[in-house]
């Protein structure tokens, strides 16, 4: 699903057997009990052609305790790899650009393990094809893949009132997407493949080292969104891995709460089991319609899984991670705008709890080639406000993200990449 959930932060803010034991400094779990991804892979993650990537934290860990290297030796090859200086792992800025493995290797490997690790591995197994940019300040990535295929990766500029400003990126975690959402470009190309989740960290490297670039400090890239091509619940063994990558002290050293997944929930019970891996992960869930019959018309995946089923798997992820989720709603003119849609959308998130209800977004439809099909318009503005007055007058906590059209002349717009020149 591309860019449908971009907006989200606009103005906001698999692991093998025989792995190592997990650092204390990892915030996430390593992950030994991570059921496979509900879609296999369609694709390997490397070949003979294609060496492993440096950021494939599972194999590099693997790699260390089959040759014998202790734990400091892994943080000091990533230390050396993403960090200027040598104050330690999640102490020093971000590099601006990337040293070659062997340069890695004389400083951070015994001779004994440097020739292996060379011939497995690379620095990246990826690559920037094309940059575009908006006038908005940020950027659409075209990032090639190893298997040939392609995923777009996008840069979010935020300018705060008090002058500051910093960047969201938001990920893709496949490519193309099986759910076909009616709204949506990304449906329209189907699933392709699932990323393994170094192709997933490596789009946050793309980035830092894009905006290093162009003489802005990697460090103001601070949160990531889940939010571009593909459902990342589809693919959630490597994307629950790439989590822990994003947030290892000595890889990126994200907090959680600055990582957002987006998820149309394909199975409701998926959300629990992000509840119990990762409660600290902010939640966002497309919606887009509160009632069975609508919802099933944006979102046709939700045939089979009652709404009621999703609202207790919400409920469950709020008792476990202390919070609310994000409600997605893409407001498109005659299909969900009206005030019975507005009424059952209140009643949906109301029905959440009295401690920890769930914050709607109302999102203004971008056109698409999926929606054209459909004859989807944007609402006027006057209906969208209209629709929003409701909700505030029944106490639900919500705001419009005005903003979701940023992007538009970089083709990077909510819900319209599919992979474009």
């Amino acid at each position: 699903m591309f860019l449908l959930r971009i907006y989200l932060l606009l103005c906001a803010s698999a692991a093998t057997a025989l792995a190592p034991p997990t650092p204390t400094h990892f915030r996430l779990a390593r992950g030994s009990l991570i059921p496979p991804p509900l879609l296999p892979p369609l694709a390997p993650n490397a070949t003979p052609n294609n060496p492993m990537s440096l950021l494939d934290l599972d194999s590099i860990e693997h790699f260390a305790e089959s040759h014998g290297l202790k734990e400091a030796h892994v943080s000091t090859l990533y230390n050396a790899f993403l960090r200027r200086g040598s104050a330690g792992c999640g102490l020093s800025e971000p590099r601006s650009d990337l040293p070659s493995l062997s340069e890695l290797t004389d400083k951070s490997f015994p001779k004994s393990a440097a020739s292996s690790l060379l011939s497995s591995f690379s620095a990246l197994s990826t690559s920037v094809s094309k940059v575009v940019p908006s006038s908005s300040g940020g950027y659409r990535l075209l990032i090639l893949l190893p298997t040939g295929q392609s995923i777009e990766t996008v840069i979010i500029k935020h300018t705060h009132t008090n002058g500051k400003t910093r960047y969201t990126v938001c990920l893709s975690s496949q490519v193309g997407c099986a759910r076909a959402c009616s709204f949506c470009a990304t449906g329209t190309i189907g699933l392709k493949e699932n990323l393994p989740a170094s192709s997933i960290l490596e789009q946050f490297l793309h980035a830092q080292l894009l905006l290093a670039s162009k003489d802005i400090p990697a460090s103001s890239l601070t949160n990531v969104v889940f939010m571009g091509q593909g459902e990342p619940l589809d693919n959630y063994g490597e994307v629950l891995k790439s989590l822990r990558g994003l947030t290892h002290q000595c890889l990126f050293n994200l907090s959680p709460s600055r990582i957002t997944v987006s998820t149309v929930a394909p199975v409701p019970s998926i959300i629990k089991r992000l509840a119990d891996d990762a409660p600290t992960v902010n939640l966002a869930v497309s919606l887009h319609g509160a009632t069975q019959e609508l919802r099933e018309l944006t979102v046709p995946s939700a045939r089979g899984t009652s709404i009621e089923e999703l609202g207790a798997a919400l409920d469950y992820h709020a008792k476990k991670s202390g919070r609310g989720a994000m409600l997605e709603y893409l407001l498109i003119d005659g299909v969900n705008d009206g005030d019975l849609a507005a009424e059952s959308l209140a009643s949906f998130a109301r029905a959440r709890g009295s401690q920890l209800k769930p914050f709607v977004n109302l999102i203004p439809y971008n056109p698409t080639l999926a929606g054209a099909a459909f004859s989807y318009k944007t609402p006027t503005d006057e209906r969208i406000n209209s629709f929003h007055a409701l909700l505030k007058n029944e106490k639900i906590q919500s705001s419009v993200r005005w903003s979701s059209a940023a992007g538009r002349d970089a083709g990077a717009a909510c819900g319209q990449l599919v992979l474009g020149e």
